[in-house]
């Protein structure tokens, strides 16, 4: 029996073997709608970012990274070559357009629209995996019934959010339903007086879930690459500009090379060997990638700042983005290679990076320095220079050791 005949055997969900394990070209289509929201984040952060700015775009990448790997989640179930769950994708990316379009004024004139689009989609797709999984794999039918729990509780945090008058009040009443909805796979979405849910309703291809977070990574990082060029094509190419738009191009490099070369190829191979996928997928996957996507979105932002205005003096919050992004990144790949088996004696130069950023960023607080937005965009751009150039070194003389020994 061919894998596409297994697969249609099984109704919705997805077959057997490599095939399943393949990233579909819908999800690819789909994926775009989260490189335009990316992009929308730093409509929130704003071209002056302030504490309460910076804060309101932590809680919207949260959001957009919750509604993207739940919906991984589902894809890994449900065979996207099947018509319905094809149809259900293209919802989904419609109400996504929807959400990343009243990004930039989520707080503002657009919270209504982003809160119940937020949570219509939630809805949509958990309501399209029941129906997908109830006949051939009802206990994930049952996992995904206690979502719709938890996102009712979360709900009424976030239409309280969105009737606040004051954007500090609907910053909090947010930022409990993030929390809200974040316990819940850590609590196996625990229900009173019928307990969590068991692991058997969230055994999931390790493949396919571990290729669909690199692919989200690449869209992150494609943000950088969107401002190295925005960068270049609306300003005068200055020796300051072009020493920033270098700068951020080297950190996108920089931390590709730092997720590619020594993570994700190895994630992949831990995650497929664990008898328990499913614990691997919460922890490395839905809850420590958030903190790289975070990292990410922060530290690009900070790039982009020391674009536009590349002689002006960093105040901390714009030391913040650039050296608290980089550091939170790194501090992600720690976690994240740690959860994956790699031994700490093995990433000692991410350690090192992060505190030597958080050194940076405390001069800078401390006054002892004062550096420009560019200045402080080449100190960081020298810290992950100097990470990757470690981090090489020591992989090439672990390897050869394990080798000879």
């Amino acid at each position: 029996m061919t894998a596409n005949t297994r697969s249609r055997a099984r109704g919705f969900l997805r077959g057997e073997g490599a095939e399943a394990e393949r990233v579909t070209y819908v999800e690819l289509f789909f994926d775009l709608v989260f490189a335009f929201a990316i992009t929308q984040i730093s409509g929130v952060l704003g071209d002056e970012p302030t504490l309460l700015s910076v804060l309101e775009g932590v809680i919207v990448t949260f959001a957009v990274w919750w509604i993207w790997v739940y919906t991984a989640w589902a894809t890994n179930w449900l065979d996207p070559g099947r018509r319905r769950v094809l149809w259900l994708l293209f919802a989904l990316t419609a109400v996504g357009l929807v959400i990343s379009e009243a990004i930039p004024a989520a707080f503002t004139t657009r919270a209504a629209v982003f809160a119940v689009a937020y949570l219509g989609y939630g809805v949509i797709r958990t309501l399209g995996v029941i129906a997908g999984t109830r006949r051939d794999a009802p206990e994930i039918a049952g996992g995904q019934a206690r979502i719709l729990v938890w996102t009712a509780v979360a709900g009424v945090f976030w239409i309280g959010g969105v009737v606040a008058e004051s954007p500090w009040v609907r910053l909090g009443a947010w930022a409990v339903a993030i929390a809200i909805e974040y316990a819940g796979p850590w609590a196996l979405f625990w229900i009173p007086g019928r307990g969590r849910s068991s692991w058997s309703a969230w055994r999931i291809r390790a493949g396919h879930f571990s290729e669909r977070a690199a692919l989200f990574i690449i869209i992150v990082l494609g943000e950088s690459i969107l401002v190295v060029g925005r960068g270049l094509t609306t300003h005068e190419l200055s020796a300051p500009v072009v020493a920033a738009a270098v700068a951020a191009f080297v950190d996108a490099v920089a931390m590709w090379f730092l997720y590619f070369a020594h993570g994700q190829d190895r994630g992949r191979h831990y995650f497929a060997g664990r008898s328990s996928p499913g614990a691997v997928a919460r922890v490395s996957y839905t809850y420590l990638h958030v903190v790289l996507v975070l990292g990410l979105v922060l530290s690009t932002h900070g790039s982009e700042l020391a674009l536009e205005h590349p002689d002006a003096a960093a105040d901390l919050v714009a030391q913040a983005l650039v050296f608290g992004g980089t550091a939170l990144y790194l501090a992600g790949l720690v976690t994240f290679k740690m959860s994956i088996g790699v031994r700490p004696s093995w990433i000692p130069a991410h350690v090192a990076g992060v505190g030597a950023l958080a050194a940076l960023f405390a001069l800078g607080a401390a006054r002892a320095v004062e550096p420009s937005r560019l200045e402080s965009a080449l100190l960081a751009t020298g810290v992950l220079v100097l990470v990757v150039v470690l981090d090489e070194v020591l992989w090439r003389r672990r390897a050869r050791a394990d080798a000879a020994g």
